[in-house]
């Protein structure tokens, strides 16, 4: 489908899809997506386009400002936007992008998620280039009439969101200090130690390494403790007979009572019970 908007140029394409109830229920779904060449004079300007916005610049530059705040996206760059608020963007000069309108599933879960993560909704990624061809499939899809299941179509995109959560750290020294840090705090599991220790163990101060732990993994230093330390929990209590003091002892805590409330509020059962019920 051609685009005469101002500012789109020749050899741009678009295509629209609507979702059957089903897919807008439980499932991710595309109602629009396209290449754009724009030129001066493209504009776009929103109050609520009812979905989220994927994309990524082949060449030139894009302008995008939402939620109270203006960013640019250049070359290789790759965006999420929330069209549900307010959004305006713009081209600079003559640009070329991909884009995809989504919806469904968890969607917004997904954008707060990657934008915590890169600090903003234009971002670099170290797996650009797959998701670049990740999109130019799904536009070939539309292209050549490819008929893709409203299933396949879901997954694709799951896909997607999945692969931007991947890689935020920015090669593989930080990769192997985090690693060695988590290690850390593996193997001192039956200790109550500090955020400053852990930071410590790779020489990083502790407002760095939290950023940079949470960057990569999506949360905390404290909640991949707290979470590993159920984990080891939840094998102790199903594989000895351990008392429940004894377990809260030898995954860091020091009061049973605090170890049967972070039990139960992260799995929905108190230790005891927890023990009783069959796998």
């Amino acid at each position: 489908m051609r685009c005469e908007d101002p500012g789109i140029g020749s050899g741009s394409e678009m295509f629209v899809d609507t979702p059957s109830e089903f897919a807008r229920q439980a499932l991710y779904y595309i109602t629009s997506c396209g290449r754009f060449f724009t030129e001066y004079g493209y504009e776009i300007q929103r109050e609520n386009y009812h979905n989220h916005m994927l994309f990524y610049i082949l060449n030139g530059r894009l302008s995008v400002t939402c939620e109270g705040r203006t960013m640019v996206a250049e070359k290789d760059e790759i965006g999420f936007i929330n069209c549900h608020v307010p959004h305006e963007y713009h081209t600079i000069g003559n640009t070329e992008f991909l884009w995809v309108h989504l919806e469904g599933g968890n969607t917004n879960r997904f954008y707060q998620h990657i934008l915590s993560r890169y600090g903003g909704f234009v971002f670099q990624h170290p797996c650009k280039a797959e998701f670049q061809t990740m999109l130019l499939q799904l536009l070939s899809s539309y292209q050549t009439g490819q008929f893709f299941t409203e299933a396949e179509k879901s997954q694709r995109l799951y896909t997607m969101l999945m692969r931007l959560l991947d890689g935020a750290a920015n090669g593989n020294k930080e990769q192997s200090v985090l690693e060695t840090a988590a290690q850390f705090m593996r193997t001192n599991i039956s200790k109550p130690v500090t955020l400053q220790e852990i930071a410590a163990s790779v020489n990083m101060s502790h407002y760095h390494f939290s950023r940079l732990f949470k960057k990569a993994y999506g949360y905390s230093p404290y909640e991949y403790l707290l979470l590993a330390r159920i984990n080891k929990a939840k094998h102790l209590l199903k594989t000895t007979d351990l008392p429940i003091k004894t377990v809260a002892q030898q995954v860091g805590y020091l009061n049973a009572s605090t170890f049967s409330s972070v039990f139960t509020a992260k799995v929905g059962l108190p230790p005891k019970t927890f023990r009783s019920c069959p796998l």
